[in-house]
């Protein structure tokens, strides 16, 4: 069983540069992902066969935008999972693909933390070689993404506050109308 991890985590290691993550902005809260190769000579082969995929987490989602041919799911924790929606393969930056996530926030922060609240996004499914497509071996690949950030719930002491400071005048202000 060690043989078969050091073999995929090797692959997985020298195949970090198959793929390049461009994400930007454009301060009212939509952000964009544009996936293409990276400079070494791989590329990632995801398709329903292989259960691949690219996940990224999220906060105020309104909308998502996908390429043709992928569809998205949005978990209740925001974490959204982008897969092709066909049964052939796709190589991803072959062409490059752009998905994009409206927010509520335009707040930008970078997602590159091993964990909640802005974790890595993570691209999982087979390592192919180029230009013949021969898939090496499964794995995954994070990239490091500009996203929303996570916009606190109001507390119920802070909804009071405001509350009472709010209606304090509006009060003072009916009894001098009456």
């Amino acid at each position: 069983m060690l043989g078969v991890c050091a073999v995929v985590c090797v692959w997985t290691a020298s195949a970090q540069n198959a793929l390049t993550v461009n994400s930007t902005t454009d301060g009212n809260g939509l952000f964009s992902y544009t996936f293409s190769l990276g400079p070494d000579p791989y590329a990632w082969c995801i398709s329903q066969a292989n259960g691949g995929g690219i996940q990224i987490q999220s906060y105020g989602i309104l909308d998502l935008r996908s390429p043709p041919g992928w569809n998205a799911t949005v978990q209740p924790s925001g974490l959204i999972t982008w897969q092709p929606s066909g049964s052939d393969p796709v190589y991803v930056g072959q062409p490059s693909l752009t998905f994009s996530v409206q927010s509520s926030s335009t707040e930008a922060i970078t997602y590159d933390q091993s964990d909640e609240p802005y974790p890595t996004g993570t691209l999982f499914g087979v390592v192919c070689s180029l230009p013949d497509h021969e898939g090496i071996a499964l794995g995954l690949e994070g990239f490091s993404y500009l996203g929303p950030q996570e916009v606190p719930e109001p507390s119920s002491f802070a909804l009071l506050i405001l509350g009472t400071l709010v209606g304090v005048p509006v009060g003072r202000f009916l009894r001098r109308e009456a």
